[in-house]
């Protein structure tokens, strides 16, 4: 049975999913940056707005890739440590070796890479989420441009 969240670890989850949202927000932003470049190039009124959205397109892309690698950081501080069941009674074959120092890093590097696979995961269904928000106002009418 899985153990309740512990209060110490609410605010680690609540951060990697503002994270995740934040990357969604950024995934959007650059789409928007990038449509309105590629509309706007070779119109003489926009010339001067299309490396300033340049800029900001690079700056969106950065933070969308970066958010989710800081999402899966935090995700390590939620995991739970609770209580663990002592092997002691178990006999072991091999003592504390340093190839087992070097498969506990591997697991760590894999769990990370699981972690940051899930918040990756998340922003682009938050991205597609948010979208289908956005379409189901503008057709009920609520939401105009």
């Amino acid at each position: 049975m899985p153990l309740p969240l512990d209060r110490n670890r609410l605010p680690w989850l609540i951060l990697a999913i503002a994270m995740m949202l934040a990357s969604a927000i950024c995934g959007l932003l650059y789409m928007d940056a990038v449509g309105k470049i590629s509309g706007w190039i070779g119109l003489p009124q926009y010339e001067g707005y299309v490396p300033r959205l340049q800029w900001y397109a690079g700056l969106w892309s950065v933070l969308a890739v970066l958010f989710p690698f800081l999402a899966a950081l935090l995700l390590g501080f939620v995991r739970d440590t609770g209580p663990r069941q002592s092997q002691s009674d178990h006999p072991t074959i091999l003592a504390e070796t340093a190839v087992s120092q070097e498969w506990t890093l591997a697991t760590a590097a894999l769990k990370y890479l699981l972690r940051v696979a899930i918040s990756g995961f998340a922003s682009v269904t938050l991205m597609v989420v948010l979208i289908l928000v956005v379409f189901t106002l503008e057709k009920l009418g609520v939401w105009a441009r």
